[in-house]
C-alpha cells in the first residue's frame, strides 16, 4: 500500500500553528505520507511542501483581503493544478472560509473527501455558508461546543475535537524569572497590552492604547505595562507609535507577560482567549475602518456579542469595547476596575474555569487525523502506485 498524500490549506498564522501538530500527527499516523498545500513556516518545519506562503496572504478585514487577490488567485491555481495532476487521498481545510470554500469545490468535483478543521464564524456572520459547507465537506471538526450544534442542527457531519490552545498555553517562567527578564518590579502591578498582531491592527488599535497608558499613569504611577509583540512584528511601527512612554516591549515572552500580568487590554482574537486560559482578567477591544465596520454592520454580522470568551459562555464575562466604545477614557475605567477590584477578579476567573471545562482539549491533533483516517479510501490506496 502506497503511503497516503493529503492537501492542507491554512490562511492565517495560527492556521499555520494548528496545521503543523494536524501534518506532524498525519506523519505519524501514515509513515511516509506526503503532504503539501498552503501554510507559514510552522507548517514548513513540520515537512509540509508549500505551494503558497501565509505570509503574502493574510489580511484584515473584508476590504483589505483585496490587496492580497492577485497572489491567492495564483495559490489557488497552482493547488488546483496539483489537485488534478495527483489527487491528494484527503484535503484538510483549517478556517480561511474565501478562499478554502472556492478550493473545496474543485475538490469536490475530484471526488476527494474534505476534513473542515476549525469552522467559519457561521455563527457570527455569513450564516448561509453551513448550507455550502453541508454540499461541500465531508466531516466538519469544530473547536467550539456551541459550534456542534449548529452543524447538527443543518444535517452536517460534525464532531467537537475540543481546542487546540488548551494544550499549549501555559507560563514557562516564575513571576520572579519573567520580572528579571524584563526589568519589571515584582511587587508592583503590571498591565499587559495588545494590540493585535498585524500592521493594520497596530496602526488602529495601539494608538488609543497609548492614550490608555497615559490616563492609567497619571492615576495609578506604580503601573508596569509590557506589550507582547510577536517576533514577526513590525518593530519599528510599534516604536515610533509608542515613543517615550513607559510601555515595555516583550518580543517572544507573551503567555508568561499574560500570566503574571493583573490585567490586560486585548484586541479582539485568539490572544483573548489565550488570556482566558491563563487566568488573566481583560478588556476586549477592537477598532475597523468605518466604511468597513458599516459593511460588516449592513450586510453580514449576526451577533450581540463579538469577544469569543464571551461568546462561549454567552454572557459578557470580560467588558467588550468596539469602535465607538473603544475610547481611552471608557477603556482605561474598565482596566482600572480590573486592576482594583479583589471581587471581579475572583468572579472572572471563576468563569475561566468554566471555559476551561467547555473547551475540552488533549490530543486535538490527533482527533483530525483520525477523522481524515475515517474518510480516506484505504482500497485505493493499496490499489493505486
Amino acid at each position: 500500500m502506497r503511503p497516503p498524500r493529503f492537501l492542507l490549506v491554512a490562511g492565517e498564522s495560527s492556521g499555520d500553528m494548528y496545521g503543523a501538530d494536524v501534518a506532524l500527527s498525519l506523519m505519524g499516523r501514515f509513515p511516509g505520507c506526503q503532504i503539501f498545500g498552503l501554510g507559514g513556516q510552522k507548517m514548513r518545519r513540520a515537512g509540509v511542501e508549500l505551494e503558497g506562503d501565509i505570509e503574502h496572504t493574510a489580511a484584515m478585514g473584508p476590504l483589505a483581503a483585496f490587496s492580497q487577490l492577485g497572489g491567492l488567485f495564483r495559490v489557488f491555481r497552482r493547488l488546483a493544478d496539483r489537485i488534478e495532476a495527483t489527487p491528494p487521498d484527503a484535503a484538510i481545510l483549517i478556517d480561511f472560509p474565501d478562499f478554502n470554500l472556492r478550493l473545496a469545490r474543485r475538490i469536490k468535483a475530484a471526488n476527494i473527501p474534505i476534513i473542515y478543521y476549525i469552522s467559519p464564524q457561521v455563527w457570527a456572520w455569513r450564516e448561509g455558508r453551513v448550507q455550502q459547507i453541508k454540499q461541500l465537506v465531508t466531516r466538519m471538526l469544530v473547536i467550539f461546543p456551541f459550534e456542534e450544534t449548529i452543524y447538527k442542527d443543518a444535517g452536517v457531519d460534525v464532531e467537537f475535537v475540543g481546542h487546540p490552545l488548551i494544550e499549549t498555553v501555559r507560563a514557562t517562567k516564575t513571576k520572579e524569572e519573567f520580572c528579571v527578564a524584563h526589568k519589571l518590579d515584582p511587587k508592583k502591578p503590571i498591565m499587559a497590552i495588545l494590540p493585535g498582531s498585524r500592521k493594520k491592527e497596530i496602526r488602529h488599535i495601539l494608538p488609543t492604547l497609548c492614550e490608555v497608558v497615559d490616563r492609567i499613569l497619571a492615576l495609578k504611577p506604580d503601573t508596569q505595562f509590557v506589550l507582547p509583540a510577536a517576533p514577526n512584528l513590525d518593530r519599528a511601527l510599534i516604536d515610533s507609535i509608542v515613543g517615550n512612554r513607559r510601555i515595555r516591549i516583550v518580543q517572544g515572552d507573551t503567555y508568561n507577560a499574560l500570566r503574571y500580568a493583573r490585567a490586560a487590554i486585548v484586541a479582539s482574537g485568539t490572544a483573548t482567549l489565550e488570556a482566558a486560559l491563563l487566568g488573566t482578567p481583560e478588556v476586549i477591544v477592537y477598532r475597523i475602518s468605518a466604511i468597513e465596520a458599516w459593511f460588516l454592520g449592513k450586510f453580514f454580522l449576526k451577533v450581540r456579542l463579538f469577544g469569543i470568551v464571551n461568546i462561549i459562555l454567552g454572557e459578557e464575562v470580560v467588558p467588550e469595547l468596539f469602535q465607538d466604545r473603544f475610547t481611552p477614557q471608557l477603556v482605561s475605567e474598565a482596566a482600572i476596575r480590573l486592576l482594583d477590584d479583589v471581587w471581579l477578579q475572583s468572579k472572572i476567573r471563576g468563569n475561566y474555569e468554566t471555559l476551561r471545562r467547555q473547551l475540552r482539549g488533549g490530543k486535538v491533533a490527533e482527533r483530525v487525523a483520525n477523522a481524515v483516517a475515517g474518510v480516506i479510501n484505504l482500497e485505493q490506496l493499496q490499489t493505486k502506485e
